[in-house]
């Protein structure tokens, strides 16, 4: 098959197009032709060396995946060949205990496609049938290609972990990226008085236009945002911060109601942080770590954007030929919404 991969960990420039051979299923496994992917921060990681991750080389990046099934082991019996699909963005060994209550983004061997497997730059994936969706047919086979990982990873965020209820405030770090869009359309469509917070403060009107009820620019370095939330809440703060940039979760902290969560699911702006453990007590705060999401997350994720008529924001359409220069336009951050890269060569 042909991929977009690489022989070495560097900039965009170390894409490149590699032929290997087409992966076989097992017994409990599928192949996925993959029509469309999109780019997630977990791609430009896996590509530049920012994870301690060991895989071999060549790397095929991708875990956005879109297709149809090209090949099924002999044990599998829910899906047929032909089926298009979509993938939970992690599976976990199947057997342990958290496998089996569904809980597989805790299994001590979870896996990510892309990341510890060939994933989607390549034009066939091969996956455990057990993390395999059927999508809701409201959404187009592009749509698919951008929504798996930062969708499910939001939904997991505000509805599973925050239990989000209608009429509560959420602040929304890193508003105007992947996951970030992600979040503001659920929160809005749950009821959620929504707090954008960016660092590109270009996207605030695109912001306001899919939900937010305030944006502020969390670049102004001379001003805490959570100074800023504070105001706008007359002093009472929010009941959930949504951060995925992991060195701000002290400010995510003081920008709280007493009982607020705040729910971490990144390091885009660091792995390290410092907190006043004496504001986090005196609010009975509550901090929560999310890496991915189950796939029943997922299932209710999509189930619940076609309801309220979520769709994903694409900002630009490529070929995955073009990996290199779509990895170098993700970089310059000027994007609002997912870059989509069609298997078309």
């Amino acid at each position: 098959m042909k991929a977009m991969g690489f022989y070495k960990t560097g900039g965009p420039e170390v894409l490149q197009a590699v032929d290997v051979p087409d992966p076989m299923p097992g017994s409990s496994e599928i192949t996925i032709r993959v029509d469309y992917t999109s780019i997630n921060n977990l791609d430009v990681l896996m590509r530049s060396g920012g994870t301690k991750i060991n895989f071999n080389l060549p790397h095929i990046p991708g875990s956005d995946i879109s297709g149809r099934i090209e090949l099924a082991g002999s044990e599998v019996k829910d899906f047929g060949v032909g089926e298009r699909v979509v993938v939970n963005p992690v599976y976990g060994c199947g057997n342990c205990r958290q496998c089996k209550t569904g809980n597989e983004v805790i299994c001590r061997e979870w896996k990510v496609p892309g990341m510890h497997i060939w994933g989607s730059y390549g034009e066939v994936v091969k996956i455990p049938a057990a993390t395999v969706i059927r999508p809701p047919k409201a959404f187009s086979p592009e749509e698919l290609g951008c929504m798996p990982l930062c969708l499910s990873v939001s939904w997991r965020a505000l509805h599973t972990v925050a239990n989000a209820k209608e009429g509560e405030a959420v602040a929304i770090r890193g508003a105007s990226g992947n996951a970030g869009i992600f979040a503001v359309l659920l929160a809005k469509a749950m009821g959620l008085k929504v707090i954008a917070l960016t660092r590109s403060p270009q996207k605030k009107e695109k912001l306001l236009k899919i939900g937010a009820d305030h944006v502020i620019d969390s670049e102004d370095e001379g001003r805490a945002a959570s100074k800023e939330v504070l105001e706008l809440t007359g002093g009472e703060g929010v009941d959930i911060v949504v951060d995925p940039l992991g060195s701000t979760l002290d400010d995510s902290i003081a920008m709280l109601k007493p009982k607020g969560r705040v729910v971490v699911f990144g390091t885009t702006a660091g792995t390290e942080s410092t907190i006043s453990i004496k504001n986090f007590y005196w609010k009975s705060a509550s901090i929560f770590g999310v890496h991915n999401a189950n796939k029943k997350e997922l299932a209710e994720a999509l189930e619940f954007a076609e309801r309220k008529g979520i769709k994903p924001i694409i900002a630009s359409k490529m070929k995955i030929k073009e990996a290199e220069q779509a990895h170098r336009l993700f970089s310059q951050s000027s994007q609002f919404g997912k870059i989509l890269m069609k298997h078309e060569w």
